[in-house]
């Protein structure tokens, strides 16, 4: 049985977009879900309520997370109170409560998280619309029973009247149902309001907090101006930018605050930056859009829209068609293949000849998720990709270097052969050649261009095919370059993530059963040095974006149709969230110190609607990368003193100044020599 609070947030579920009615304000849901809470227990004969006071009858726990808690806050209260008091008490951790039902509803089969903080209901819940079985039998889905009730005469359950109660109580039904349907089931709610008088004692009392009135600002209050960088008479930041854009961005937020303007000789941008920013982008959807953004990158490229240039409920359908393609399901049974694409990777590394970092794992990354996503292996295209895409990404999007970059020759052939790819893949999923094959990515893509070719036309497919392919040039590759560059630079850290990848190779040999995702998660000290090395040199320093809808951001009226850049990676650098930031410290994820954890301090892959969709398949490629790396070689910074340098393509990437040498093959047990001579 699901408990109230858990039907309450599944009733103000938007299926769509997999987040919550947005409309609903947060306060009205917090009253709501602390409403549910105080109506369990009173079904489970714990507490008593009326008008005027609510009172304890047993305090016996219930081995619920969600409603011992405030059964045991109750029962310390010496003084009694009324329903409303405990309502507006409860609200206090309407967040808390939202998310444990959020994971209790995940652990359940209910609902499917996905990448961004979105929740949808599982393909079993959307099907069947009925939750899964507990107790011997499954219940029907919350709206279908509401409506249900609503529009019909049936004598409804009792739960189904808190609902109802709790729902009309709280606003919760005006923004469900159109103004005529309100009207045509008005007498209906009013008479199921009268049909248990513990439901009615509870709804007065929240109808008497007023909960969908949310604090709002004075009318008399002014918005004050975005202050402005200081910059040239021309050239506006567009130097201090080139330099060191993230240094830049720091020291502006230090003078001006979370909300600035900068511009760059004829190109200006409101800038929102530091962890007020990205609790703001986390919750605020609605006022971005990137179609703008990816425009040029789409047309480059034949295609009327990409994923990550769609908004809105467009965007979320197409997320959630490409979930499997960028989560760890892909790999999962199938890590040996990785494994054995970075070993023979390595075999091609001569030892004591230079190797450029990023190259080297670009070469790893596309073959990876080219034999993974699609089943063709991209070795012959890989430079063409990098080259490409870096291109295109550098002049169409980030708009760092001039377009005539697009026409020099190398790059027009590169484009060529990338499209070359594109019409291999395909050819090698035409019907009749995969016959008797599991599905894969491409499989599946195909069959979502057949059954909506409205929404997903042929003339997108080869750019929604590359998505894999353009995600991991620019993150997975760069990250695993940046952890090398940082352990050849700490050797004590080198030293303690060999030795937990030589277990982990050690364990998989002993047992003879390979080494899966989970066996992964064994690998700390890894997992650790990506995420600093995510902090120190952020996968993205800003990304653009344009206003949607007018908002207002630290006392700054924001108007649509700004352009926005957003400084997720801001707060890495702040002494008050990183002490002594500038330090490579592994330390920092502790539970003890847990720095990351910090709200809005530490956001690695972005936040709100557009965050990393692959960042679980990215977690998984990088550790598999990283320890096998270490695990088969030994290297060397070449020269000895380099200091890293970056670029921005749009991603912060190393510079290609940045090389290795491999030292010695360290091999293993039966074990062939691969490190080429």
């Amino acid at each position: 049985m699901l408990r109230l609070a858990e039907e309450i947030l599944l009733l103000v579920l938007d299926e769509e977009r997999g987040e919550l009615v947005r409309d609903i304000p947060p306060h009205a849901l917090n009253v709501a879900l602390a409403g549910a809470v105080l109506m369990d227990l009173a079904l489970e004969d714990r507490i008593d309520t009326d008008l005027e006071q609510l009172v304890v009858i047993d305090p016996t726990p219930l081995a619920d997370d969600l409603l011992d808690p405030v059964l045991a806050d109750i029962a310390r209260e010496a003084q009694v109170h009324d329903t409303s008091f405990w309502i507006a008490r409860g609200a206090e951790r309407g967040e808390e409560i939202r998310d444990r039902v959020l994971v209790r509803l995940s652990g359940r089969g209910i609902l499917q998280p996905e990448a961004g903080g979105l929740f949808f209901l599982s393909q079993q819940v959307s099907r069947s619309r009925r939750y899964p079985a507990r107790d011997g039998q499954a219940v029907e889905e919350v709206r279908l029973r509401i409506m249900r009730v609503l529009f019909d005469d049936d004598l409804p359950d009792p739960r189904d009247i808190v609902i109802i109660c709790l729902a009309d109580a709280c606003g919760v039904l005006r923004r469900l149902l159109s103004r005529s349907e309100l009207d045509q089931v008005q007498e209906r709610i009013e008479l199921v309001r009268k049909m248990d008088l513990i439901a009615r004692s509870v709804t007065e009392a929240l109808r008497r907090i007023e909960p969908s009135s949310e604090p709002r600002p004075s009318a008399s209050r002014r918005s004050r101006e975005i202050p402005h960088a200081p910059g040239l008479p021309l050239a506006g930041n567009a130097l201090s930018m080139a330099k060191d854009l993230h240094t830049f961005l720091i020291e502006q937020y230090r003078e001006l605050g979370p909300i600035f303007r900068i511009r760059a000789f004829n190109r200006r941008f409101i800038v929102l930056a530091g962890p007020e920013a990205n609790l703001f982008a986390a919750q605020g959807g609605q006022y971005f859009r990137s179609h703008e953004t990816w425009r040029d990158y789409n047309m480059e490229l034949g295609a009327a829209r990409s994923m990550v240039g769609m908004d809105g409920a467009e965007h979320v359908r197409v997320r959630r068609a490409h979930a499997q393609v960028y989560s760890r399901k892909l790999i999962e049974g199938r890590t040996a293949d990785a494994f054995r694409i970075v070993e023979q990777e390595i075999a091609q590394w001569t030892r004591n000849e230079p190797v450029t970092g990023l190259h080297a794992f670009q070469r790893i990354v596309t073959e990876q998720l080219g034999t993974l996503a699609t089943g063709t292996s991209p070795r012959d295209y890989a430079d063409d990709l990098s080259l490409y895409f870096d291109t295109v990404l550098s002049t169409h999007v980030a708009r760092n270097r001039p377009r005539m970059m697009m026409w020099r020759p190398r790059v027009r052939r590169a484009r060529k052969r990338v499209m070359e790819l594109v019409r291999t893949i395909l050819a090698e999923h035409e019907p009749e050649r995969r016959r008797g094959e599991p599905p894969d990515f491409v499989d599946d893509l195909l069959e979502l261009h057949r059954a909506d070719p409205h929404f997903f036309p042929e003339a997108d497919l080869p750019l929604l095919l590359l998505g894999p392919f353009i995600a991991g040039l620019g993150t997975v590759a760069g990250v695993c370059a940046f952890m090398l560059y940082a352990l050849l630079k700490h050797p004590d850290l080198l030293e303690r993530m060999t030795a937990e990848a030589d277990d982990l190779f050690r364990r998989a040999d002993r047992s003879g059963g390979g080494i899966g995702v989970k066996d992964l998660r064994r690998l700390d000290v890894t997992q650790r040095v990506a995420m600093e090395a995510m902090r120190i040199w952020p996968l993205t320093v800003v990304t653009h974006r344009t206003v949607a809808n007018s908002f207002e951001f630290d006392g700054c009226k924001v108007p649509a149709g700004e352009a926005v850049l957003l400084g997720f990676a801001v707060s890495h650098h702040m002494p008050e969230y990183f002490p002594d930031p500038e330090r490579f410290d592994i330390e920092r994820y502790t539970a003890e110190r847990a720095e990351h954890r910090q709200r809005g301090a530490y956001a690695p892959f972005g936040v709100g609607a557009h965050q990393c969709l692959g960042r679980s398949l990215a977690e998984v490629l990088i550790a598999i990368n990283m320890a096998t790396v270490v695990h088969e070689a030994e290297f060397v910074l070449d020269p000895a003193g380099y200091s890293l340098k970056t670029r921005m393509a749009p991603h912060l990437l190393p510079h290609d100044s940045f090389k290795f040498r491999v030292v010695r093959r360290r091999s293993r047990p039966g074990r062939e020599e691969h490190v080429g001579r």
